[in-house]
């Protein structure tokens, strides 16, 4: 294994002064250390700075691999846990270097990971070091140095506990923590006495969620609907149906991070015997495996602190409690559809909830059809036979197991695909050596449009000898190619959702195809939307879907279903809260209440599904988020001015998407986090 360490002293202090040690902020609150780009600096495949950072939240530390002018080539950024020396290892590998992932693997300290641009590494100069706060101030920061290493591996973050014994943050207090086991215990046993009586929709919705006074015909499936004024989901039975969804409903806690962090928890529960199911490795979480590779997945364990109270208050009969319990709240808040998560997680005893639970369903495929080499992150080589093969698999493997069951709407096939953050994909094509199938449609396509190469020349400014030449790399792709390459990137997403569609729609012809859960809502995403899906979905986090939903139906007439959207507070006790998040619990409440009926306000919106049931842990989830989201916190008790707003919404729900009343909540400014 080779090293090589750069000292703190060897390091400029271009923002901040340095003081007994310590590195103090500017008047910006933000770090910046600046040091030369080693020479050989590519010949390793990590850069691991260590450092503490005394702050009241965590913070994002990031590497800027830069230019001789400081301008910034490639930034790796995480946030890393405040108070705790940690090591944060920056990845330098080619496949990072070239923008292969839109997310860096989580480690232990440090959490959501990503990255900014692609570098250039003959361009690189300097490296900077930043550290800046997201919330709160930042007090100082103790910087050892950094490490390019070509075998980092990790070590114990060094710490005192950070979390109590009920998996809440030990510092500070705030209204609805939990005090200690016994008034845990004493407040869900009296939960679960409740959930005896209170465990029915409002008295004017159909046994499935929908309205009992709009009727269309049944079919005995979930389907759509357009009345001539909006559109609808229509229930088993024919009744009007809005998807008021719950993303991870059905999961009983979420897990949180524990190797390598075991000191900063106050009590953790025991492996064996009952607690066993309080354990897994990241090989049990799809989108850790998806992200990260299986192998990288089985090293890391984490811990179900939520599953670990139930257990201490009710022993074997946890599980049990927990369904009735949390399946009651559901159903009397107007939550009637369990959204995504449903088939995600191995150990949760899915079956079991579904049917104690009564609620209607939607299944996200895991893994989605890829084939060995992909054109760009996780867009597939489209027009190969592999392609067609591996949606066939997918269909037959994640969902003919679940085409009999009427209590499901339908299926999203994907979640936020990574390619959508890139560029052309036709350009990504172009790029590198292989997929011939690709290529030899593209070059169908131009041969359409041209008459000999010639043609083509004149157009791109180029000078092939033949089209053949464009089965090979292309080092240089000329302006006059974009229009041509924008078009043919819109045929590449068209046959990426249509092959799929049709694999699916062999295997299940009676469930909605809710497609692709798309991270944004724009042109690139729309191509041949409506030959294929049913449903259009997107996931949109702001102060309301109906901005967004209008550029969609501009361009496809669909039903649309918006896959995730949350907002959170900081007064939750949590170190982060969200990607759109206001000052209270009461801000909180409006806000969600403005989002929820301005939704009913387009009429293409058919659902909504909020993301997520459960906060996110302290010491962060499986990709590190530790957002206060949820509808009940790590002690499974509600937040009640979010849950009030949340059941408020559902009762007068329908008679506002028909048009007979109109919303009345006002909007909340809100921060963001990305």
């Amino acid at each position: 294994m080779s090293e090589r360490w750069i000292s703190a002293e060897q390091f400029a202090v271009l923002q901040g002064r340095a003081r007994n040690g310590r590195i103090l902020p500017d008047e910006t609150n933000v770090i910046r250390l600046r040091v030369k780009a080693p020479e050989n600096w590519t010949a390793f495949s990590t850069a691991c700075a260590e450092l503490e950072a005394e702050a009241e939240h965590g913070l994002e530390t990031r590497l800027e691999l830069a230019d001789e002018s400081g301008a910034p080539l490639l930034t790796l950024f995480y946030r890393v846990l405040p108070n705790c020396r940690v090591q944060v290892p920056f990845p330098l590998d080619g496949r990072t270097l070239a923008g292969g992932s839109a997310f860096l693997p989580p480690q232990p300290g440090v959490f959501k990971g990503g990255l900014r641009e692609c570098a250039e590494p003959e361009r690189v100069f300097c490296f900077d070091v930043v550290v800046v706060p997201r919330a709160g101030k930042l007090d100082s920061v103790v910087f050892a140095g950094l490490r390019l290493t070509d075998g980092w591996q990790p070590r114990d973050v060094e710490g005192l506990p950070l979390v109590d014994e009920l998996g809440q943050r030990k510092k500070g207090t705030w209204a609805g923590k939990t005090r200690d086991i016994e008034a845990l215990s004493d407040y869900l046993r009296g939960e679960r006495e409740w959930a005896k009586t209170h465990n029915a929709y409002p008295p004017d919705w159909s046994r499935w969620g929908g309205w009992l006074k709009k009727k269309f015909e049944a079919t005995g499936w979930f389907r759509r609907e357009y009345d001539g004024r909006r559109w609808w989901l229509v229930d088993p039975d024919g009744y009007a149906f809005f998807s008021n969804g719950m993303c991870y409903g059905t999961r009983t806690g979420v897990y949180a991070m524990a190797d390598h962090l075991e000191n900063l928890y106050e009590w953790l529960p025991p492996k064996d015997g009952l607690y066993s199911r309080c354990w897994c490795t990241g090989d049990a979480i799809p989108q850790y495996v998806v992200r990260n590779g299986l192998e990288a997945a089985k090293k890391r364990t984490l811990v179900n602190m939520p599953r670990a109270n139930m257990m201490r208050v009710f022993g074997e009969e946890w599980l049990d409690a927990w369904i009735e319990i949390n399946s009651a709240r559901m159903r009397t808040w107007g939550v009637n559809t369990l959204g995504v998560g449903v088939n995600d997680y191995r150990d949760e005893p899915t079956r079991k909830f579904l049917a104690m639970a009564g609620i209607p369903f939607v299944i996200t495929f895991k893994f989605f059809a890829l084939t060995k080499r992909c054109i760009f992150r996780d867009f597939p080589d489209v027009f190969s036979p592999e392609y067609e093969q591996a949606a066939r698999e997918m269909a037959r493997r994640e969902l003919v197991p679940w085409r009999d069951d009427r209590a499901m709407l339908g299926y999203f096939i994907t979640n936020e695909p990574e390619w959508l953050t890139g560029d052309n994909l036709a350009v990504k094509l172009l790029q590198q050596a292989g997929f011939p199938a690709s290529r030899q449609a593209l070059i169908g396509f131009l041969k359409q449009k041209y008459a000999d190469v010639g043609a083509l020349n004149a157009a791109w400014g180029s000078g092939f000898a033949s089209f053949d030449e464009l089965m090979e790399p292309a080092g240089h792709i000329p302006d006059g190619a974009r229009a041509d390459l924008d078009a043919f990137h819109q045929i590449m997403v068209d046959r990426y959702g249509a092959v799929v569609s049709r694999a699916l729609r062999e295997a299940d012809p009676n469930h909605l195809c809710l497609g692709m859960r798309y991270w944004r809502a724009d042109e690139r995403t729309l191509s041949g939307a409506e030959r294929y899906f049913d449903v259009f979905s997107f996931n949109k986090y702001g102060e309301e879907p109906v901005t967004s939903a209008a550029v969609i139906s501009r361009h496809v007439d669909l039903p649309i279903v918006v896959g995730e959207w949350h907002i959170g507070a900081m007064d939750s006790g949590l170190d982060a809260w969200g990607i759109c998040y206001a000052d209270t619990q009461a801000e909180r409440a409006q806000a969600m209440s403005y989002y929820m009926e301005q939704t009913t306000q387009d009429p293409h919106l058919v659902g909504i599904h909020y993301f997520e049931y459960s906060d996110q842990p302290f010491l962060g989830r499986f990709d590190g988020e530790c957002y206060n989201i949820g509808l009940i916190d790590v002690c499974n008790r509600p937040y009640p001015l979010v849950t009030e707003a949340y059941s408020a919404f559902a009762r007068h729900m329908y008679p506002m998407l028909d048009g007979q009343i109109k919303p009345e909540a006002a909007p909340v400014p809100l921060k963001r986090n990305r």
